[in-house]
């Protein structure tokens, strides 16, 4: 189940990143868009997060 937890996460991430390089692409023609690369931002660092703290917590139960 952990190994579908990570590869969850980084689809995630990969889904937060690229809604965050199409917001900082197009944002001149749609300023909403801004609004999206900001979650876009955000959704990443937090996957990005929850991958790293599995890791930590898999090798610190080895």
């Amino acid at each position: 189940m952990k190994g579908n937890n990570v590869i969850f996460n980084l689809i995630g991430a990969i889904t937060c990143f690229i809604l965050f390089v199409i917001g900082m692409l197009f944002s001149e023609q749609i300023a909403l868009l801004i609004l999206i690369g900001i979650i876009g931002l955000s959704g990443f660092s937090y996957f990005t997060f929850r991958v790293v703290l599995s890791m930590l917590k898999s090798k610190t139960t080895d």
